[in-house]
């Protein structure tokens, strides 16, 4: 019940509060969705930052100087590693609706398939994540790219559906 209490807090409060880039002010409103985000899940590292009409779930790990960005609508499942940036309304779908063969029609949801952020990975805006992805560390998702295979670390991806464009460390 708790629980439920400070998510729902989160999410309208959280939606009012200012951005964290606005001086001043912004360092309230990002200290005030950090210590909400805090009840709702034990997993929220030191130094991170939730932006306005950002949240949360239970089971939501995020580490140590990550961040959620503006309008993100993340999923149960979601592993952000340390020092992850996420652009604004990215979106991550760790389910997807499940066909019923015998009746020819959709009917409920598969189970969650985790994703996982690893460290000093940096995504643009709106990248959309699908089920079961893993972003290597080090890696780099291009603003508007949709997810739908494991990015190797340390890797560029671009597009729909996204694909490695380059490795980082190459010269």
């Amino acid at each position: 019940m708790r629980v439920k209490f400070f998510s729902l807090l989160l999410r309208f409060a959280g939606s009012l509060l200012p951005p964290s880039h606005m001086r001043g002010i912004g360092i309230i409103g990002k200290s005030v969705r950090v210590f909400l985000a805090r009840r709702v899940s034990p997993h929220i590292g030191r130094g991170v930052n939730i932006e306005r009409g950002a949240y949360v779930f239970p089971d939501t790990v995020l580490g140590d100087g990550s961040g959620i960005g503006v309008n993100c609508e993340i999923c149960r499942g979601l592993v952000v590693g340390k020092n992850v940036m996420m652009g604004p309304e990215c979106l991550f779908y760790s389910t997807n609706h499940k066909f019923d063969r015998e009746n020819k029609r959709f009917e409920g949801y598969t189970e969650i398939r985790p994703i996982t952020l690893e460290d000093d990975v940096w995504l643009g805006r709106r990248v959309i994540v699908m089920a079961g992805v893993t972003v290597g560390r080090g890696s780099v998702v291009g603003a508007g790219a949709v997810v739908t295979k494991d990015i190797p670390p340390y890797s560029l991806a671009a597009g729909n559906p996204a694909v490695v464009k380059k490795n980082l460390l190459d010269d």
